[in-house]
């Protein structure tokens, strides 16, 4: 299963409380890489390329039912909607865009909750939780794997985060609620003893403690470029062979990232940000076959639409042909792209 991530958290300059929200911030505007980007009438973009689009509002109807006819045409299976609950109305421009795109083209889709790793308060984040599965899981095109709908616990490796006996108590208010759920737990972290021997396929792991909690479906990490820099295939397979082996052997299913690269230099000082390459679509082959290689359950396309760490696969206007990365997609899952042009 081919999925991708999708973020809800853009607004054009017409917005009346949060114009530009997401296309720019406040380190771009002292960065000279975007300010050399810059157009009139808009902000210091935060991203190295630019939409084919422009730089549009997540709410337009248009732009997402153009997103959700190219996923399909690339053999995306699903979208997983990066999720805030009702923070600066997220919520909404999710439901207005992408959740009504996806409804009405009849593109699968799930939640990718990141309030996982934010939370202050476990019983109120059940109940965020238990609200959002209410509202959509029934939904006629909300993703499901054996039966049960899909929910993504987005960085819990991180702190703050959940523990695994908080996921175990989370879990049951959940499903006393609304039945039982496929959890997607994203967790890894460092191994200091395999990084000091030098085996580098190993310096990642998914701790025990949590291989060892029953109830969690699959496993999964957003990126690489967040805990180790990778972009070609052999120093991708090592690695992605022994998180996929950890999970499967803990009776676990593994969905892999693949990126087609990185670049936030137009947000981060010049000591601070990382460059992935491209290399012309080769890093996005190269992922694709390392996760493919490593037996990956599912395949996490990271990012549909992530434009400040330009991790894109959304058609951008700096590339010759806008599509490239789509076409790639399709030709890994042996089908034929025909472009859509784009809304006016």
């Amino acid at each position: 299963m081919l999925l991708a991530n999708y973020y809800t958290w853009y607004h054009d300059g017409s917005h009346p409380k949060h114009a530009w929200f997401g296309w720019t911030r406040k380190e771009s505007e002292t960065n000279p890489r975007a300010l050399a980007k810059q157009r009139e009438g808009e902000p210091p973009p935060s991203s190295a390329i630019r939409p084919l689009v422009g730089l549009y509002d997540s709410r337009d109807r248009a732009v997402a039912d153009w997103h959700v006819a190219l996923a399909k045409a690339a053999g995306i299976d699903a979208l997983l909607v990066d999720w805030w609950g009702t923070h600066m109305e997220r919520d909404k421009n999710a439901e207005e865009g992408v959740i009504a795109a996806c409804e009405a083209g009849g593109l699968s889709w799930a939640i990718l909750d990141e309030r996982a790793q934010f939370h202050h308060d476990l019983d109120a984040y059940a109940d965020w939780v238990v609200e959002a599965m209410k509202r959509y899981v029934a939904m006629p095109h909300y993703l499901k794997i054996d039966g049960r709908p899909v929910w993504y616990l987005y960085q819990v490796a991180q702190n703050p985060g959940l523990t695994p006996d908080e996921f175990s108590l989370l879990r049951q208010r959940v499903e006393r609620e609304v039945g039982q759920v496929y959890w997607i737990v994203d967790k890894i972290e460092h191994n200091h003893v395999e990084a000091r021997a030098g085996n580098v396929a190993r310096e990642k792991r998914i701790p025990d403690r949590w291989l060892r909690v029953e109830e969690i479906d699959a496993f999964a990490f957003y990126s690489t470029f967040s805990n180790f820099r990778a972009d070609r295939y052999e120093q991708l397979v090592g690695r992605y062979r022994y998180l996929t082996n950890l999970a499967h052997r803990a009776g676990k299913r593994m969905m892999l990232p693949v990126h087609p690269g990185h670049d936030n230099s137009h947000f981060r000082d010049d000591g601070d940000f990382y460059v992935m390459p491209r290399r012309d679509g080769q890093t996005l082959r190269d992922y694709l076959r390392a996760a493919s290689d490593a037996g990956a359950d599912y395949i996490m396309v990271t990012s549909w639409n992530e434009w400040p760490e330009s991790t894109v696969i959304e058609p951008a206007a700096d590339w010759d042909d806008p599509y490239h990365d789509l076409r790639i997609l399709a030709e890994w899952r042996g089908k034929e792209f025909i472009p859509i042009p784009p809304p006016r």
